[in-house]
């Protein structure tokens, strides 16, 4: 069993270092929605993208990795977590390593999501400044008089535009 859990600490060495890779990206995605960055929005988009894909396939990797470990446990595949392998581990050399793997990537998961929750607000507060300003907009639009001749009369117009060109 001892090659599966260094197949498995390589796998979530391997997981780690994209999630850090996906931490480092979440941190420039906050930098870009303050500066109202869209190109550098979608380019970090992008490339999440790929990285949420080589994870995906690091997850099935685990995944089998895990359904060795049943078999060689002879358990069930459903009730086998890296807790309860560090349990099965307890004393052996590589406990200590998964225990320390287990933990980095809890806590970069848990950095992850806090990122993308404070992005979520402030692109949900970008949103909202938008809403006010088109509200305003439409509201401006909508008040009547708002045209004027060169004497100060009201000027009724049922077509009004934002911006008047004269072509």
């Amino acid at each position: 069993m001892a090659g599966i859990i260094i197949n498995l600490i390589e796998t979530m060495k391997e997981q780690i270092s994209l999630y850090e890779i996906l931490l480092e990206s979440t941190k420039e995605k906050k930098r870009a929605v303050i500066e109202n960055n869209i190109d550098l929005i979608n380019k970090l988009n992008d490339d999440d993208n790929i990285t949420v894909g080589r994870i995906m396939k690091l997850d099935k990797k685990r995944e089998e990795l895990f359904r060795d470990i049943a078999f060689v446990l002879n358990k069930e595949m459903k009730g086998i977590t890296i807790t309860k392998i560090i349990e099965y581990i307890k004393g052996q050399p590589e406990e200590e390593e998964v225990t320390r793997l287990k933990e980095k990537m809890t806590s970069l998961l848990s950095e992850i999501n806090d990122l993308n929750e404070k992005n979520k607000k402030l692109i949900g507060y970008a949103i909202e400044q938008i809403d006010f300003s088109m509200n305003l907009v439409r509201s401006t639009l909508s008040n009547e008089p708002s045209y004027y001749d060169t004497m100060g009369n009201e000027i009724l117009s049922d077509n009004k535009r934002l911006f008047d060109a004269k072509q």
